[in-house]
């Protein structure tokens, strides 16, 4: 009997693992954000405005700066965590103009969550409310030339390179080239419908506090 339970607690852990959920940044993250800001690897392969690591007081700015950015409408930054609380990342619809429906499309995550699956859910998740929710026509995003990880996610996702700004990109004593991607709405439909089926079921991320078939990756329509 004991035995039995020992094992379904043990089920019930692997599961919780495996789910993910989305939620608005606070500024309460800003302990968060500040520890993954102190990974200069990170920080000049992430941010290209950031090449070195900044400080807890830079940080709370830079959150603050995005919550009230949300309140404008100008961006919308989510955290993604365990079921338990632990944040594993985060993603963002940035630079959002409703004017010609574009916006630009960041994610991060947590360098002990990656290969987890979770990133390319995060940047479904994303994709979705831009063209789903806001209406918007184009996503697009830039990433380091040597960014091998960036550049085979964002071509699952059907992004198309739309041109090069060469050596515009420093770091490591040298200049890299900077990759400029795009995505349409009516690409996104055609690459969202295999995607659905292809990503593996038992690792969810989902939208909000509430289980919903619909706002979670992969998930039903």
């Amino acid at each position: 009997m004991a035995e039995k339970q020992a094992r379904r607690q043990q089920q019930s852990t692997l599961e919780n693992q495996h789910r993910f959920r989305m939620r608005p940044i606070e500024l309460s993250d800003a302990d968060i954000v500040a520890d993954w800001y102190q990974q200069i690897e990170d920080v000049s392969i992430f941010d290209r405005q950031v090449p070195l690591p900044i400080n807890y007081v830079d940080v709370v700015t830079l959150v603050r700066s995005l919550v009230t950015d949300q309140e404008k409408e100008k961006c919308r930054w989510f955290i993604t965590e365990t079921t338990q609380g632990t944040a594993v990342g985060m993603a963002a619809l940035e630079a959002i103009n409703m004017l010609h429906g574009n916006a630009i499309l960041p994610v991060f995550i947590a360098e002990s969550w990656r290969r987890s699956g979770v990133g390319i859910r995060m940047a479904c998740m994303m994709i979705d409310l831009a063209f789903k929710q806001l209406r918007l026509h184009r996503v697009a995003t830039v990433y380091r030339a040597d960014n091998v990880a960036s550049d085979a996610l964002l071509s699952r996702l059907g992004f198309k390179r739309e041109g090069t700004s060469r050596q515009s990109w420093f770091a490591h004593g040298q200049h890299f080239d900077l990759m400029n991607v795009g995505l349409l709405v009516d690409e996104w439909k055609q690459t969202r419908l295999k995607l659905r089926t292809e990503l593996d079921p038992t690792v969810t991320v989902e939208l909000g506090p509430r289980p919903s078939a619909i706002w979670c990756w992969p998930g039903q329509d």
